[in-house]
Formats: C-alpha cells, sequence, structure tokens
C-alpha cells in the first residue's frame, strides 16, 4: 500500500484544511518539534483506512479524532494498493448532545490514471470513481481486500505506534510469518500447494483403484479373453434379436386393440338387440359376433405369443451378460 495524497480537516491538531501530497516522493520523513502533528498524520491513514487509532483505544475513542472546538473532522486518503488507486474517506460529527459518531465512510475505486490533483477543484464524490463501499462495515471488508491486511497487523508492521516496534519484532514466529506473508502477497503459493496436495491425493486414489483392477486380472490369459469376446459378441446377436422381434409384438397389441374394440362395439348392438324381439338377421349378426370374437382370440394369442418370445430372447441376453 503507497500513500499518493491525505486531506484533513477538523482532525485533532489539523482544524484547518490541510493536504499531504506523497504522490512525488518514493521515501520521506516527517520532522518537526513534539506536539506539530508528525504522529497524527500517520493517526489519518490509518483513521481512514480502518476508522481508528492505535493510541485512541479502539472506535470508542473516536472523539479524539476531533480538533478541539470542532463539530466535524474529515479525512481522505488517496493510496495505491496492487496497481489500483483508491480514495478512502471518513467523517465524524459530535452532535447537540455531545455524542460523536460516523457520518460517512466510503472506499473508492477511481479510474486509471486518475490525476489527484483534481481533487484541488472541488470535485464531487460522485467523480472519484466506482463505489466499493458506503458504510463502515463495508469499509472493513473492503480495505482489507484493497490492502491485504486487517487493522492488527496494518498497525504492526506498517503504520506502527511509537514505542511498539519491537512488538513485531518480538512476536511469535508463527505471527511473524502470518504478517509476512500478507505483505508479500503469498498466500497465492500457499492456496497453489494446497490444491496441489489435494489433486496429488486424488491421483494416488485413482492410481490404487487402478492397481486393484490389474490385480484381479492377473488370471486373465487368452482363452478366457477369447470366451469372453464370444460371449460378447453372442449378447450383442441376442440383443439384434431382441430388437428385430419389438416391431412384431407392437403389431400384434395393436391388432389386439383393434379386435377389442370391434368386439365392444358389437357387444353393445347385441344388448340393444336383446331388448327387443329378435328381427330376421339376428342369426347373421351372431355369427359375426362369434367372428370378432374368434378374431380377437386369435389376436390376443399372437400377444402372448410375441410377448413369450421377446421374454424368451431378453433371458438368454441376460444369461449370456451374466457370462
Amino acid at each position: 500500500m503507497r500513500p499518493m495524497r491525505l486531506d484533513m480537516a477538523g482532525f485533532t491538531v489539523f482544524r484547518d484544511e490541510t493536504t499531504v501530497d506523497f504522490t512525488d516522493a518514493d521515501f520521506f520523513a516527517l520532522v518537526g518539534p513534539t506536539g506539530s502533528g508528525k504522529s497524527t498524520v500517520l493517526d489519518a491513514i490509518c483513521f481512514a483506512l480502518y476508522g481508528t487509532v492505535p493510541r485512541w483505544g479502539g472506535t470508542r475513542g473516536l472523539g479524539n479524532a476531533l480538533a478541539p472546538s470542532a463539530t466535524e473532522a474529515r479525512v481522505r486518503l488517496v493510496f495505491e494498493s496492487a496497481g489500483d488507486r483508491y480514495v478512502a474517506t471518513r467523517v465524524v460529527r459530535r452532535d447537540g448532545r455531545g455524542n460523536v459518531k460516523t457520518a460517512n465512510a466510503g472506499l473508492q475505486l477511481m479510474p486509471a490514471g486518475f490525476d489527484v490533483t483534481k481533487l484541488d477543484t472541488g470535485l464531487s464524490p460522485e467523480d472519484l470513481g466506482e463505489v466499493v463501499a458506503g458504510t463502515p462495515a463495508e469499509m472493513d471488508r473492503a480495505v482489507l481486500e484493497a490492502v491485504g491486511l486487517p487493522y492488527e497487523q496494518f498497525t504492526s508492521c506498517v503504520v506502527l505506534p511509537q514505542g511498539q516496534f519491537a512488538d513485531f519484532l518480538h512476536a511469535r514466529p508463527a505471527t511473524r510469518q502470518q504478517i509476512l506473508v500478507n505483505l508479500l502477497g503469498l498466500g497465492v503459493y500457499e492456496e497453489v500447494q494446497r490444491r496441489a496436495t489435494e489433486r496429488a491425493g486424488q491421483a494416488e486414489a485413482k492410481l490404487e483403484a487402478v492397481d486393484r483392477m490389474l490385480g484381479g486380472l492377473a488370471d486373465v490369459d487368452d482363452a478366457a479373453l477369447a470366451e469372453a469376446q464370444a460371449d460378447i459378441g453372442r449378447a450383442h446377436e441376442l440383443a439384434e434379436t431382441v430388437a428385430a422381434a419389438v416391431p412384431e409384438r407392437d403389431r400384434a397389441r395393436a391388432a389386439a386393440r383393434d379386435a377389442h374394440a370391434a368386439l365392444a362395439a358389437l357387444d353393445a348392438e347385441l344388448a340393444v338387440l336383446d331388448a327387443v324381439r329378435a328381427p330376421a338377421g339376428v342369426a347373421e349378426v351372431a355369427r359375426v359376433v362369434a367372428d370378432a370374437r374368434a378374431e380377437q382370440a386369435e389376436a390376443a394369442g399372437a400377444v402372448t405369443l410375441a410377448e413369450a418370445r421377446e421374454e424368451k430372447l431378453r433371458g438368454e441376453l441376460a444369461g449370456a451378460g451374466d457370462e
């Protein structure tokens, strides 16, 4: 994270609007007498990003942000991180009851190549770029993603409170290692290692499964292989025979349905005729009905024969598959 510009107004000792421009400075030093605001510049950077300062004792010390007799404090930080340029803004106000609360907090992703000197022209917030966060809670997540460090690590290795540099030097090795991983962006390599280990485990499991399969085929010889291939050939032949019998079965079923429908129609006619005196020609109708019944029985027999044949073929096919 590289600071580019810091604007303050009503913030602790900086009651009036004050701008610190870091744009052309690769290295810089804050010098001045005690009480001139050197530490406050670092406090403002930390406050713009995280909404608090180590020596305030957490967010409950928010009242420390206000200059004496001031009712509002504004801090705006333009910074670069991972090739992107952001602007973080914090505004706190004191209400009529003396309570100090955050009135505005936001993080915006500035357009590529944005000239920070344009901030002197009074640009509106909408002109500063895409809104990444608009509330303190959203700021916590967005700043962590943009800077790559949580508040505790930022104040342990980037902006160290006075007299606390030794805390980082004497921190537990695991703590220092995690801080350096975050600072140097080494987390991506940890993720690569994790995924590589996971894929290696999956490959080993597949290899063991293949070894077990090969072990089960140790006794297979050429004769057994030839027999298996012959079984496969017979199974294919049976499958083709079954497929060829299916149309015949379907035709038999269709004929049976037609015969059944014709028989139902004749039965209906007989029911009507039974209710009246038998006229001439009843014997002929009865003969037609008998013929229809015979055709229906013949069609049903054909269906039964076709289904039996199909069942037999399927049984032979299943037997061939088991072999």
